[in-house]
């Protein structure tokens, strides 16, 4: 980076400024330091981007993981791939949203996040909001009901419509997280039989509130489980958690012709080959891709459009379940501390306030 763009990052001149929260390392949570507030350029919307004033953002595992492999020392990097806020400015290409609508989205990862005052966007990631909910239970949504919908959508094959999965059964491997959390209402607004794992007291009473039909404990023999409730083999699986561990599980338990789809990589080869003889379809599901190959972008703001109907109409809830008041960096610290520590039920959002 050249002297003349640090100078920039430090104090960005011949823009409006805004405030930000983010890092220019790759510290761990513990640390004091591993995030700060700085004052940077305001971005300028292009030709297919809203700008947005965010009013909530999110903590998701993505933010954890790119912060942690950070390799550009030095430069400042804002996360935060959730959001709610409302619209302050339209790119000249942009006919379907205007100035003042209140908007809800997740972004797209090779860019700048959402942990700001101000954020760009491309309209086709884009989705109104709810109007049920408030900006922190809007922010919890987007990243997690877009994945959601691709896993039933995209590696399933339903249509996000009442009952169009009617008689079919999904085993959700982790279903109390964000993801989880929002797969068992989508399954169940589907017609699904909704079997998914949790262990602790909270989390079961979680996700039976949310509307799952057994609950496996997961500490204990899933397979043994799954046979003692006649569901020894059902028609979908989704991971959303150690892909390797849970695969050999998968491999007996996926029915003929059945569909699997991972959100978590994998830490070594997993055998495909018995799937072969039964037909049955095992896809990836990362909802960045869209937006970082600029393929089929259009179908995300579609996605959030249709949960938001769906809101409104009280059929499914926002998973928000912890608010922290104010874009601080030690709110943002508190909140990623909690994403990293593995039991995170639903989804934490922070709720803006100006900095400074």
């Amino acid at each position: 980076m050249s002297l003349l763009d640090t100078f920039k990052q430090l104090w960005p001149f011949g823009q409006d400024k805004m405030w930000a929260v983010g890092f220019d390392q790759a510290l761990p949570v513990e640390d004091p330091n591993v995030f700060l507030a700085k004052k940077v350029a305001r971005p300028r919307p292009a030709a297919h981007e809203l700008l947005v004033k965010v009013a909530a953002s999110g903590l998701n595992p993505v933010d954890s993981k790119m912060r942690q492999s950070y390799q550009d020392t030095g430069v400042f990097r804002i996360l935060g791939f959730d959001a709610m806020g409302e619209v302050v400015a339209t790119g000249a290409e942009v006919s379907n949203f205007a100035v003042g609508d209140k908007v809800y989205y997740a972004g797209a990862q090779r860019q700048q996040g959402a942990h700001a005052d101000y954020q760009v966007v491309d309209a086709r990631l884009v989705g109104h909001a709810p109007r049920a909910l408030t900006p922190a239970e809007a922010a919890a949504v987007p990243l997690t009901a877009i994945t959601a919908v691709e896993i039933l959508h995209d590696a399933f094959g339903y249509d996000i419509t009442a009952e169009t999965a009617a008689g079919k059964s999904i085993l959700i491997l982790n279903g109390a997280g964000g993801v989880g959390s929002m797969l068992i209402q989508l399954a169940k607004y589907l017609g699904m039989t909704v079997i998914t794992t949790a262990s602790r007291l909270e989390s079961v009473e979680w996700v039976k509130q949310l509307g799952a039909d057994y609950i496996l404990d997961y500490q204990q023999d899933i397979k043994a489980q799954l046979i003692k409730i006649q569901h020894e083999q059902v028609d979908n699986i989704a991971i959303l958690q150690d892909t390797n561990t849970y695969w050999p599980l998968v491999l007996t338990t996926i029915r003929p012709l059945g569909r699997i789809a991972s959100i978590v990589e994998t830490t070594g080869p997993i055998d495909m080959g018995p799937l072969k003889n039964i037909g049955a379809q095992f896809s990836w599901i990362f909802m960045f891709a869209k937006g970082n190959y600029g393929v089929d972008m259009a179908s995300q703001g579609e996605a959030l459009n249709t949960v938001a109907n769906l809101i409104d109409q009280h059929i499914i809830q926002s998973t928000l379940t912890t608010t922290f008041e104010g874009l601080t960096v030690e709110n943002l610290r508190q909140a990623t501390a909690m994403v990293e520590g593995g039991h995170m039920i639903g989804k934490a959002v922070i709720r803006h306030e100006e900095i400074g």
